[in-house]
């Protein structure tokens, strides 16, 4: 047999080694650990071979990419949970990313290794504690042990800063990963707090989430005071309440006339960074052609007068009838 002949072979009929390590891959986005390999059959200096052919491309310590480099982030963080160890999660911004809460940095990738001493691998950062951590301290998202969003709450609390807190509850809160509108989701929170008592960043945390419950409270009874203000004008049409336009949570919004309405029941004294992105959210919802509109709860308090104008005319209604 010719050597053209046994490679189409080869194609037609792969070694079982080599489609068990595909479908490895495959399953890891192309990311395998060197325990898994010798697991599957492959010897130590089968590895060597490979690795000294490209056919295995070193990540990490004992950790692999197969046949490219060219890995999409959630290989990354595959990757680094197999280097440190099936005890390790990842925590802290790392897992604020793995719940969409913040954009995902792969050159520096935290982890929490139980009895791991405390030191930095790049890009692994690998953060040390002396205990198991508690079951529910430790999610699977996406296929990936990592932090729950209370734990990667308490983590963060010591190194960002009280507006980064209150954005991260905002968005968890959004995104509906973490809930404050339910006495399981209240439970959960508070119960992730008192096993952390003395962490330097419990006080901190939970001065963030008392701000967070007061503008959420605040900005139910604007939404009350609101609708009913809509209730004693029966010309305005119905609006539907708490959609979401692409990336956003809208207050109240009249599709049929491209309007919306944000009701902003805020303490005055309010983060600059939230108020930058109010205006990148206006303009975002004006380039998908909708018209955004702002009442404050001064407003609906001194000015019913001035928003009945401001609704009649971009809902197309007769001021005069």
């Amino acid at each position: 047999m010719d050597e053209n002949s046994s490679s189409r072979d080869a194609k037609v009929n792969p070694r079982p080694l080599e489609v068990a390590l595909g479908r490895l891959a495959r399953r890891q986005f192309g990311v395998v650990s060197r325990g898994q390999l010798l697991e599957l059959g492959l010897t130590a200096e089968q590895i060597t071979w490979r690795r000294g052919h490209g056919r295995l491309h070193r990540i990490h310590h004992n950790v692999y990419a197969v046949g490219h480099t060219a890995l999409v982030p959630h290989a990354h963080l595959v990757a680094a949970l197999l280097s440190a160890g099936p005890t390790a999660f990842l925590s802290h911004r790392t897992a604020a990313a793995v719940w969409g809460l913040r954009a995902v940095n792969v050159r520096r990738i935290e982890l929490t290794v139980p009895g791991a001493t405390s030191h930095t691998r790049d890009p692994l950062v690998i953060h040390r504690t002396r205990h198991e951590p508690h079951s529910d301290d430790v999610r699977t998202r996406n296929g990936l042990r990592v932090s729950s969003v209370p734990k990667l709450l308490v983590e963060l609390a010591p190194r960002e800063t009280p507006a980064e807190l209150r954005r991260l509850i905002s968005q968890g809160v959004s995104r509906g990963v973490l809930r404050l509108d339910t006495r399981d989701g209240l439970d959960l929170l508070e119960a992730t707090l008192a096993r952390h008592p003395r962490h330097p960043g419990a006080v901190a945390l939970a001065t963030a989430l008392r701000y967070y419950r007061r503008i959420e409270s605040h900005a139910s009874q604007l939404e009350l005071a609101f609708d009913r203000f809509l209730a004693d004008h029966p010309e305005i049409p119905e609006p539907t309440r708490n959609v979401r336009i692409d990336r956003w949570e809208i207050d109240r919004c009249w599709p049929a006339h491209n309007l919306v309405v944000e009701l902003d029941g805020r303490p005055y004294h309010v983060a600059a960074a939230e108020m930058e992105r109010d205006r990148v959210k206006d303009a975002g919802l004006q380039r998908l052609g909708y018209h955004p509109l702002r009442f404050t709860d001064a407003r609906v308090e001194h000015d019913l007068p001035g928003i009945l104008r401001d609704l009649y005319h971009f809902l197309g209604i007769d001021q005069a009838a």
